[in-house]
């Protein structure tokens, strides 16, 4: 079985994905006076597909470093939580306890019985803007490691800090900053419904899904191979087609949980959604299967 490798100490084509958020925010804060409409629109557009990307590299940066150097490491870690819009300690933590339950109880990030697909996205969109109170009671709690809480702190006060201080600049402009994060985060927390469609938290073999899509997989560093992921969380973007093969030959992908459609394929998010709004959430028992499997960096 492949042994998680630590990665390059700089993943040169990650770094390139965050570097073009680099690109887009300034020139979106300094273009945003001398453009019409259609322009300004455009640039939110450029800016919500920046944040998806983005999103591929904060994940996989989570679990294996993509810039290992120390002071680097931080200052991206920092960075990547803003280009989300998510603080980067808390969502941290709120990923960590995701790999420690598998989408099964206990999973903050659960979707509730009969909770719809939508429904699903806006909640876990939109509450912790609106009602942050137990989400940050959940990781201030959790945030006991050594400077994390120093950490957490920090973090909002980067995101939520950084958007308050855009809006009071230039409403519409912060406003319009804001807006792409939202949206932005609504697709990304549809990415965690696609890929524990059907899944059960109980079962090592159908902890997720695995989409073989060579395009998505190809522009999102392999993040179809979801089970694979959540089976050995460390091993390393690269590795995981060859790691997703292994398990197959043992018995721990199952085939009904492999699909060619990738989770952005509208044949896939069609399904999804019909199934997710015509039947209730299946309950489910506590995930022991990875609970103790060490699954990121610090």
């Amino acid at each position: 079985m492949t042994r998680p490798s630590p990665g390059p100490a700089l993943d040169l084509p990650q770094l390139a994905v965050h570097a073009l958020w680099w690109v887009w925010f300034p020139s979106f804060l300094l273009s945003w006076d001398h453009l019409g409409l259609w322009g300004r629109v455009g640039m939110c557009v450029i800016g919500w597909a920046v944040l998806f990307w983005n999103y591929a590299v904060l994940h996989n940066h989570m679990h294996v470093s993509m810039a290992r150097p120390k002071v680097l490491h931080w200052v991206v870690s920092r960075t990547l939580g803003l280009a989300c819009g998510f603080p980067y300690r808390g969502y941290y933590i709120h990923h960590f306890n995701h790999h420690r339950y598998n989408d099964g109880p206990g999973d903050w990030g659960q979707r509730r019985p009969g909770e719809g697909a939508l429904r699903y996205c806006l909640r876990s969109a939109l509450t912790p803007w609106f009602w942050p109170f137990e989400a940050v009671a959940n990781v201030w709690r959790w945030a006991k490691k050594r400077n994390q809480r120093t950490e957490l702190v920090l973090d909002f006060l980067v995101v939520d800090g950084g958007i308050l201080a855009v809006i009071l600049w230039r409403p519409a402009l912060g406003l319009a900053w804001w807006g792409v994060l939202l949206v932005g985060q609504v697709c990304i927390h549809w990415l965690n419904l696609a890929a524990h469609f059907e899944t059960d938290s109980t079962q090592k073999a159908a902890l997720g899904t695995t989409s073989t899509s060579r395009l998505y997989n190809l522009f999102f560093f392999n993040a179809g191979y979801h089970q694979a992921h959540h089976v050995k969380p460390q091993v390393a973007w690269r590795e995981l087609p060859v790691v997703t093969a292994e398990l197959a030959g043992t018995a721990l992908v199952r085939a009904e949980l492999v699909t060619s459609l990738a989770p952005i394929n509208p044949f896939w998010v069609a399904k999804v959604a019909k199934r997710y709004s015509a039947e209730p959430c299946d309950r489910q028992t506590a995930s022991t299967i990875t609970s103790g499997t060490p699954t990121a960096v610090t």
